[in-house]
């Protein structure tokens, strides 16, 4: 009798062998495509399931090459012979390709982690296998490979002369990279990656050679001591990252009439750089995590561009940012470290959201302004130590600071049109406000307070009295005055009211989220100032970090200094750190509303 083990197993064997092998029915150029998204491995495994599988592995256009064991572990003698058996296999099939006519659309060769020199591809084997691909009229070349620290490597002229070639990368870790006078007038897209440039004038070859280059990619690439200037009617990507530009001052200049994207990663600008953006079809510029050295210039003149981003970057010494750019909308700088004067000049029109946050800076001053350009860049020296933001358009401003000395930094803002105002971290100083130029601003969310932590009460008091702080929580509540909605923390309120006795008035405020940050209690007393000033007062919310018994009061209303004919406790909350009160005829309003859809 047939064991079940062994029925299942023959049941199995039926069921595979009848089973239609639908990857070999397929047509050979959509297997093709198919191997085109498989890595080298993959594919090498792939072609020992069949004789079919094995000649169409190695006719496909898509030939990937990839040695990637170990060699510095690894047994000499063994060692060797992977070397040998990886250089004949590519040998092979690259001079059955020549040999057969097949065309070639990517060739994709690795040689990893080799640690010893002597087994690493040499400059005659690289240049026969692009030789051979460009016979084959490749498309995509992209190569990685060791080279002679101290030739250097140079490409043969036949890649300069494929006509079919559209894209390059090439990582020769680290090793030099030696340019030849010729042309790339059929390139898009170029991609170094761990190489060595010394040439001066790398930019202005990019730009006479590739004259259909669409993308550049630069990743660690060193030596460009001498700056990069472009002009180039094609080039529409621009990739830097991990770069350094070394101690030698330069420009960096771009001209391009159908630039579109630029975006600057981990790079090093440590020496004087002037940088100038001519490129009208600019969209969206991003400078994340660089390091800008001393007197940084940087004149972007971009009609198309709708987004700023700089994010994670230093300044160390003054740096100023010229931008005419009627378009733009969006202007981000976040995590940033202004260690000198820094002005950030916008000239703009359409810009409705700005957003400067978690921005450090230090004692030497920094300057944020949207101003017509200035004529001279030293000739601003009444610049420092100020934040300023000028925007006809700007509807929504969003700032947040972490620094603890912000406070020394006076803050002016000219945007008639502001309606949202988010502001939260350190008081800055706000002497140079003007009310007039909030009278449309809408909606106010504030969290300020500062960061420095005192050992005492008694110090604690002493900083809240400073009248530098007084002075400016002053300026800030007036300039919000005209606000409809409020959320604001106590801190400025207790700040405003313990050398003061006459409220501000807030005529339009009709909800406020007030924020207790420390004993409600003791608070009460300014709070009850405060609201003083809020004739049209409909809705408000206290939310307290602790527990508060206050909240629960039967006099609360009182102790608040409201009315209790006209304002009752809607809501507390069961932890006691909510409370919700209402004006007794918004109460009524909303009673005859629920009525009126009831009887609809």
């Amino acid at each position: 009798m047939e064991s079940p083990l062994m029925s299942s197993r023959r049941d199995t064997l039926m069921i595979l062998a009848s089973t239609r092998d639908i990857l070999s029915s397929l047509p050979d150029q959509i297997i093709y495509h198919i191997f085109s998204f498989l890595g080298a491995n993959d594919t090498a495994r792939l072609g020992a399931v069949s004789r079919r599988f094995n000649q169409l592995c190695t006719s496909s256009p898509y030939l990937n090459f990839v040695a990637d064991f170990d060699s510095e572990y690894s047994d000499p003698s063994c060692l060797r012979t992977r070397y040998v058996d990886f250089c004949s296999y590519v040998n092979k099939v690259l001079r059955w390709r020549e040999k057969t006519g097949g065309g070639l659309q990517r060739l994709h060769v690795h040689w990893c982690s080799c640690k010893q020199r002597r087994f690493d591809i040499g400059e005659t084997a690289v240049n026969s296998w692009f030789t051979i691909a460009t016979k084959c009229g490749v498309e995509e070349l992209d190569m990685l490979v060791h080279v002679d620290p101290w030739r250097g490597y140079s490409l043969p002229g036949c890649v300069y002369n494929c006509e079919s070639l559209r894209a390059l990368k090439l990582n020769l870790q680290m090793g030099r990279f030696n340019f030849r006078v010729a042309g790339w007038d059929w390139l898009k897209d170029l991609w170094l990656d761990s190489v060595t440039v010394e040439d001066m004038y790398f930019g202005q070859r990019i730009s006479e050679w590739c004259k259909s280059l669409k993308r550049l990619t630069l990743e660690d690439v060193d030596g460009i001591s001498g700056g990069l200037n472009m002009t180039t009617s094609s080039l529409e990507e621009l990739t830097i990252s991990g770069c350094d530009f070394g101690f030698t001052g330069g420009n960096f200049n771009i001209s391009s009439s159908s630039f579109k994207a630029l975006t600057i990663y981990r790079c090093q600008f440590k020496a004087q750089r002037h940088v100038n953006l001519n490129c009208p079809s600019l969209e969206n510029l991003t400078v994340h995590d660089s390091e800008f050295g001393k007197c940084f210039l940087c004149k972007i003149s971009c009609e198309s561009l709708e987004k700023l981003r700089v994010c994670g970057s230093s300044f160390l010494e003054a740096c100023h940012f010229r931008i005419a750019c009627p378009n733009v909308g969006q202007v981000m700088i976040s995590s940033c470290r202004f260690a000198g004067t820094c002005v950030l000049n916008i000239n703009s029109f359409s810009l409705q959201d700005l957003t400067v946050s978690e921005c450090n800076f230090s004692s030497l001053g920094s300057a944020l302004q949207y101003l017509p350009p200035v004529k001279d860049f030293q000739a601003v020296p009444s610049l420092r130590r100020h934040i300023i933001v000028k925007a006809a358009k700007l509807e929504k401003l969003n700032i947040s600071s972490s620094d603890e000395y912000s406070y020394e930094f006076p803050l002016k803002i000219d945007a008639p049109n502001l309606k949202v105002l988010w502001w939260a971290g350190d008081p800055v100083d706000f002497g140079f406000l003007k009310q007039d130029m909030f009278m449309s601003l809408t909606s106010a969310r504030i969290y300020i307070e500062p960061s420095c932590h005192h050992k005492s009460v008694e110090s604690d008091r002493h900083c809240k009295r400073s009248k530098s702080l007084i002075y400016c929580a002053a300026k800030l509540l007036q300039c919000l005055s005209e606000a409809r909605f409020l959320r604001i923390n106590t801190w400025p309120v207790e700040i405003f009211f313990m050398q003061n006795d006459y409220p501000i008035v807030f005529k339009n405020l009709q909800n406020l989220v007030l924020l207790s940050d420390g004993s409600l209690a003791d608070q009460i007393p300014f709070i009850a100032s405060f609201l003083k000033g809020m004739p049209n007062l409909k809705k408000l919310i206290i939310s307290c970090f602790d527990k508060s018994h206050e909240l629960s009061d039967p006099n609360l209303i009182n102790f608040l200094g409201l009315n209790s004919r006209s304002f009752n406790v809607t809501e507390v909350s069961r932890d006691l750190k909510i409370v919700k009160i209402e004006a007794v005829q918004a109460q009524q309003c909303m009673q005859n509303d629920g009525r009126r859809r009831l009887k609809l």
